[in-house]
């Protein structure tokens, strides 16, 4: 549970920066997914981060 933890805490960082429009949307997709992928996480993979946020 703790690495589920961990994954939740930097996505939920991570849309914080998006949405205060730190990160463009390239970047946050480019995180997004290697965290997705270093958590081994199967998911919503959609170019729109506005519906992976929600």
């Amino acid at each position: 549970m703790r690495k589920e933890l961990e994954y939740v805490k930097k996505i939920a960082l991570l849309a914080k920066l998006f949405r205060l429009e730190l990160l463009t949307e390239k970047e946050y997709e480019r995180i997004r997914r290697k965290l997705m992928d270093s958590y081994l996480i199967a998911g919503e993979r959609s170019n729109d981060p506005r519906k992976a946020i929600a």
